[in-house]
C-alpha cells in the first residue's frame, strides 16, 4: 500500500473514531437525562403516594366524624320526637279543654252572655284552635322528616273524597260573596293513596284558598290525565316531562284571591316560609301547611305545584298516580292496593 493510501485510511479511521466517541458521549448524556427524569418521576410518584395515604387517612377520619355526627343527629331526632310526643299530650289536653269549655260558654250552656263576652270567648276559642293546629302541624312535619309516617295505601274514589272535603269546610271559612264550586270529570276514576292524608292536604289547600279570597270563587276540579312522552293532550305542565308517562289523577284547587308574587312561588313550599305582604292576623300562619302538603304528596310518589299571578288568584295542582286494576290488559303501569307505600 502506498503512503498516500495509508494516510487516507488513517484519516478515515480517525474520523470514524471521533464520530463513535461523539455518539457515545451523546448516548451517555441521553441516558443520564432519562435517568434523571425517571428519578424525578419516581420522587413525584412517591410524593403522590404519600399524599394519597394522608388523604385516605383524612377521609377515614372524616367518615368517622360523619358517622358520629349522623348517629348524634339520629339520637337528637329521636329525643326531639319523644319530647314532641310528650308535649303533644300535655299541650293538646288543656287546649282541648279550653276549646271545649269556650264553645259551651258561647252556646249558652252556662247562661246568657253579653255580646262583648261572646266576642271575647270567640277570640279565645279561635286562638286555641289555631294553637292546636300549629302544634299538630309541627308534629306532623317532624314525623315526615324522620320517615315515621306510614301510609295506608288503597284505591281511593276521587268524587266522594272531594265532595266530603268541601262539605266539611266550616261556613265561617267562606265569605258571603265567595262561591264554592266543584267540577269532577266522569272518567276521573280512582288514585292510589292514603285517603285520610290526601283529604288533609286538600282541606288545607281549600282553607288557604278561602282565607285569601275576598270575593269571587274557590273551585275544585278533578280530572284524569294521560301523559305520553312527557306531555298530555288536554293539560299543560310547567315543563315537558313534569310528570312521568302513565295515567294520573290531577286535583286542582283554584281561587280568585290575592295571588302569589312570582318571586315567592319557588319558596312557598319551604318550611316556615311566609310571603311578605300586608296580611291581617286572620291570614297569617306559621308557614308549615304547604311544606307538609308537599312532603305528603311526594311520599305518595306524586307532585304538587302552583300557578299564580299576583292580584288574579292561584291554582294548586296535586297529581297522584291513577289506580289501574291488576286485571287490566293495558300495558301501562299497574297499581295494586297495598299497605306498604314502598310497593306503590
Amino acid at each position: 500500500m502506498q503512503s498516500g493510501e495509508i494516510i487516507v485510511a488513517m484519516g478515515i479511521a480517525l474520523a470514524l473514531a471521533l464520530i463513535y466517541n461523539a455518539y457515545q458521549a451523546l448516548l451517555r448524556r441521553r441516558l443520564s437525562s432519562e435517568l434523571d427524569a425517571r428519578q424525578k418521576l419516581q420522587a413525584q410518584l412517591e410524593a403522590a403516594q404519600h399524599e394519597l395515604r394522608h388523604a385516605r387517612s383524612d377521609l377515614a377520619n372524616e367518615r368517622t366524624i360523619v358517622e358520629t355526627l349522623t348517629q348524634r343527629l339520629s339520637e337528637a331526632g329521636k329525643s326531639r320526637g319523644t319530647f314532641l310526643d310528650h308535649m303533644g299530650y300535655f299541650i293538646r289536653t288543656p287546649l282541648n279543654v279550653i276549646i271545649g269549655y269556650s264553645e259551651m260558654l258561647i252556646n249558652g250552656a252556662y247562661g246568657d252572655l253579653q255580646d262583648v263576652q261572646r266576642a271575647r270567648l270567640t277570640v279565645i276559642q279561635r286562638s286555641g284552635k289555631d294553637l292546636l293546629k300549629y302544634f299538630s302541624d309541627m308534629l306532623e312535619l317532624h314525623r315526615l322528616e324522620i320517615g315515621s309516617v306510614e301510609l295506608q295505601m288503597k284505591a281511593v274514589d276521587v268524587a266522594p273524597l272531594v265532595t266530603r272535603v268541601l262539605s266539611e269546610m266550616e261556613d265561617s271559612q267562606i265569605r258571603q260573596n265567595v262561591k264554592l264550586t266543584q267540577e269532577i270529570a266522569e272518567d276521573v276514576g280512582r288514585f292510589m293513596g292514603d285517603e285520610k292524608r290526601i283529604e288533609q292536604v286538600l282541606a288545607h289547600l281549600l282553607s288557604n284558598a278561602a282565607r285569601f279570597t275576598h270575593q269571587g270563587a274557590v273551585s275544585v276540579r278533578a280530572r284524569r290525565v294521560s301523559v305520553r312522552d312527557g306531555a298530555a293532550a288536554d293539560f299543560t305542565f310547567p315543563v315537558r316531562g313534569w310528570l312521568k308517562d302513565g295515567d294520573w289523577v290531577v286535583i286542582s284547587v283554584s281561587d280568585t284571591g290575592i295571588g302569589i308574587p312570582s318571586e315567592a312561588q319557588a319558596s312557598i313550599f319551604e318550611t316556615f316560609y311566609q310571603v311578605t305582604r300586608d296580611q291581617t292576623d286572620e291570614q297569617r300562619g306559621i308557614g308549615l301547611g304547604l311544606a307538609i302538603a308537599k312532603r305528603m304528596i311526594e311520599l305518595h310518589g306524586g307532585v304538587i305545584w302552583v300557578k299564580s299571578a299576583e292580584g288574579t288568584g292561584s291554582t294548586f295542582h296535586v297529581a297522584l298516580r291513577a289506580y289501574r286494576d291488576v286485571r287490566s290488559t293495558d300495558t301501562q303501569e299497574r297499581f295494586v292496593p297495598t299497605s306498604d307505600p314502598k310497593k306503590s
